[in-house]
């Protein structure tokens, strides 16, 4: 027996799942541009067609490959070869549409890197000496999300990650975060720190995986209907 997901039309496109169609509502919410498979390539000698190519044509754009289950190791590699091949960064990403985690912001710069919990590293001049090996507890019940897969190539070893939407907190930009940072902003360089601080408040730790027009895009994702024609409502 075999099953496979039933097509989903929205916005002009057929996409091959609801999951996807989803995903595209998702940023349609929030403004975000995007091309739904917009070209074929061969990677290392099997066709593939990407599906998303999110922010096409702007600085930061990526390709944005969407799966219902945890990818398997080939489709990780051609994603990592659709990224060498069009120097543009990939993403595998396989949540849910929903909050990849709950609200951080009580984190301190200490708790968010686990530098509060001990632990221990072998040297060979000292022994064991106290060091935070250990994961940072707040990580422990969360699920990662996506691979990143470089340009480069590099790291070679590729590890999964918390990769989550995140809205900057000074620009509004929307982009996929490691763990919802707010990170560096443009806007930053026009701004002195006074000026920073009162717009932002702490830099790092800042969370933006739950601002509110993002948990509102997660909303309209989940909520969307398809079954009466194309508009997801």
């Amino acid at each position: 027996m075999t099953i496979q997901p039933i097509e989903t039309r929205y916005a002009g496109h057929r996409f091959r799942s609801r999951l996807e169609a989803r995903w595209a509502v998702f940023m349609d919410h929030m403004g975000i541009p995007w091309d739904y498979e917009p070209q074929g390539y061969v990677v290392d000698g099997t066709p593939y067609l990407p599906d998303f190519l999110v922010y096409p044509g702007q600085e930061g754009q990526f390709w944005l490959e969407i799966k219902g289950g945890f990818p398997t190791k080939d489709e990780v590699a051609k994603a990592q070869g659709l990224a060498i091949g069009t120097e543009i960064t990939a993403f595998v990403y396989w949540a849910k549409p929903e909050p990849p985690a709950p609200d951080l912001s009580h984190l301190t710069e200490e708790q968010l890197n686990g530098w509060d919990q001990t632990g221990y590293v072998w040297t060979d001049d000292c022994g064991w000496r106290e060091y935070p090996t250990l994961p940072p507890a707040w990580q422990l019940d969360l699920w990662p999300t996506a691979y990143r897969l470089n340009p480069s190539g590099k790291p070679t070893k590729i590890k999964s990650g918390f990769h989550w939407w995140t809205e900057c907190a000074v620009c509004g930009h929307i982009r996929l975060a490691v763990s919802g940072q707010q990170g560096y902003c443009p806007r930053f360089d026009r701004m002195t720190s006074e000026e920073i601080h009162r717009k932002v408040g702490r830099l790092y730790p800042r969370f933006g995986h739950r601002a509110p027009r993002v948990l509102a895009a997660y909303n309209a994702a989940k909520s969307a209907r398809f079954e009466h024609g194309q508009s997801g409502a």
